[in-house]
């Protein structure tokens, strides 16, 4: 996903501020962090359809990240008050993909970091399975 592409709909918006704990020795946060930001959005973005990633593995099916894409354009740092735009952005077969922005709430409300997450739908044995009616239904 690029700066300047349309965001996919639905949308959900996540918000946190950066504690101590997610910051490196400089003072910024901890590159691997934001994918773990990008799970609680992720999270977030299922519950707010009425569902949370725990039904959906009761229903037999698993999202394991296939693939993580992450772009910095400014770092976040101590007490920031961020904010996470989530959205699936590609349905296929048997995979979807979410697309995330974060943004700064503390100053201007720019747009720091770009990033996508790609989940392959599979059974509880780990066999790729298509992706559900049902699951589409849900997030759409």
């Amino acid at each position: 996903m690029k700066k300047q592409e349309p965001f996919p709909q639905p949308e959900a918006w996540w918000e946190h501020r950066v504690s101590y704990g997610e910051t490196d020795a400089m003072g910024i946060v901890y590159y691997g962090n934001y994918l773990h930001w990008f799970e609680q959005a992720r999270s977030h973005f299922i519950r707010e359809r009425g569902m949370g990633y725990s039904e959906i593995e009761k229903q037999g099916v698993l999202l394991p990240v296939r693939e993580v894409h992450c772009r910095y354009l400014a770092p976040a740092t101590y007490e920031q008050e961020i904010m996470v735009r989530t959205g699936i952005g590609t349905w296929a077969r048997a995979s979807l993909t979410f697309e995330y922005q974060v943004y700064n709430l503390s100053r201007d409300r720019s747009l720091m970091t770009l990033g996508q997450t790609q989940h392959a739908c599979v059974s509880p044995q780990g066999r790729p399975v298509p992706v559900p009616d049902w699951l589409k239904t849900l997030c759409s």
